[in-house]
């Protein structure tokens, strides 16, 4: 191994220390380890920049300002008083909605967009019922990285793949769509049971939830109109931005700029309040040290060294690309090492002479799924982290790896019985 190599790899080991231990808030970080990359030439500068995803940043930046300007008008407690109401206010009940209702959303959003829009309404629902936000709040995140794994566009790595591996959507629905709902089956369950403590407390009464007038809590209705209608049309915007050859993030940042040009609020404002900086500057950070990893040759050369372990061993190749995926997409960025690694699947698939597609369907299981075991796995964990904090609800990194880990083994576990069911008798 090089001495580059080494330095990526004991900045990336110093900043995952720094961020668990909490000696250190991620975003000061992941900058402090990117600057000092860097700065010693391990990534010259102008290199570090092509490793930013741009999309995902503006795709983030975009969203932000639709959701901020949407929270302003009070749908986000409507919605949550009528989720509320239709479970009867049982704890148990609403916390499988939410987490039911977020891996719909995120199987045709990206799980970065369903988790801007559905945290804002968990916060208002558990505030309503009283109950801890914590496990419902990463229950949501988990949830969303399950569900977005199910389709070609519910999360990054599968656009990635797709796009390499020439997948279509409906190649999506017929190979992941059924283990994911299995996954998600099986974690709410086991979820449910986790947080027992947390959600066991008693419901609200029947009275209390029949009394609040949902429609009071609208607060600007011509605001919400506006709001409500460029985000239907930045979701419809998703739907077709590859027919219009448009990036998600320019639909997303071309909506909300729309939107603060015809809106009575000062964009000034919204920019500054409503967009997480903090995140923003963790992603960029990130994104420059996973790309140091990357140009260094230290994630090629670990995925070489098993792949020629399982030389002659189809399934067994398929599996460890699994669960190799999954355990190293818990703490790197699942949309970088996608990125990376399918190019060391469909290398292993001419060097072993094996099919292509059940690596690549392995990869995007575990790429996926992986997300859930930290932070730094999936965004999707990391907007939810900040959108709890920001409400007076922190998730350390260290709980959240705590149960995330268990997570991502019970849903890895699941997601092998089903490959070696789907395609065992394919080699």
């Amino acid at each position: 191994m090089s001495f580059s190599a080494l330095a990526a790899l004991a900045v990336f080991t110093a900043t995952i220390t720094l961020i668990a231990t909490g000696k250190m808030c991620r975003s000061v970080a992941a900058l402090l380890g990117a600057s000092i990359l860097m700065a010693f030439s391990v990534i010259p500068a102008e290199k570090a920049v092509s490793y930013i995803d741009f999309n995902t940043i503006g795709l983030l930046m975009g969203m932000m300002i639709i959701v901020g300007i949407l929270s302003r008008t009070g749908v986000f407690q409507y919605i949550a008083v009528k989720t509320v109401k239709a479970t009867g206010g049982r704890v148990h009940l609403t916390f499988a909605a939410v987490i039911f209702v977020t891996a719909l959303l995120s199987a045709f959003l990206d799980n970065v967009t369903t988790v801007l829009l559905v945290s804002p309404v968990v916060i208002s629902l558990v505030d309503l019922i009283d109950v801890n936000p914590v496990p419902f709040l990463m229950g949501e995140a988990f949830a969303s990285n399950i569900g977005g794994t199910a389709t070609l566009i519910g999360d990054p790595p599968n656009i990635i793949i797709g796009s390499f591996a020439n997948f279509s959507f409906m190649d999506f629905i017929l190979n992941l769509t059924p283990v994911s709902l299995l996954v998600l089956g099986v974690i709410c369950v086991w979820l449910l049971y986790h947080f027992r403590a947390e959600l066991g407390g008693p419901a609200p009464s029947a009275e209390r939830i029949a009394q609040v007038d949902e429609k009071k809590l609208i607060r600007d209705r011509p605001l919400m109109y506006r709001a409500v209608a460029a985000m239907s049309l930045v979701l419809a915007g998703f739907g077709v931005h590859h027919m219009l050859h448009l990036p998600v993030s320019v639909v997303a940042l071309l909506g909300a700029a729309l939107l603060l040009a015809v809106v009575p609020v000062n964009g000034d404002e919204v920019i500054h309040k409503d967009i997480e900086w903090p995140t923003i500057i963790f992603f960029v950070s990130l994104f420059i040290i996973v790309g140091a990893l990357r140009e260094t040759g230290v994630i090629t050369m670990v995925s070489g060294i098993f792949s020629s372990i399982f030389e002659g061993h189809p399934l067994l190749a398929v599996l460890a690309v699994l669960w190799f995926s999954g355990l190293v997409c818990s703490f790197v960025n699942n949309v970088a090492f996608a990125a990376t690694f399918v190019f060391v699947a469909r290398d292993m698939s001419l060097s072993m002479q094996m099919p292509a597609a059940p690596l690549f369907w392995a990869l995007a299981l575990g790429a996926c799924l992986g997300g859930n075991g930290t932070f730094l796995g999936s965004a999707a964990n990391v907007i939810v982290a900040d959108m709890a904090e920001k409400s007076g609800n922190r998730i350390s990194f260290r709980s959240f790896m705590k149960t995330g880990l268990k997570v991502v083994l019970i849903s890895l576990t699941v997601a092998s019985v089903y490959v070696i069911i789907r395609w065992g008798g394919s080699f």
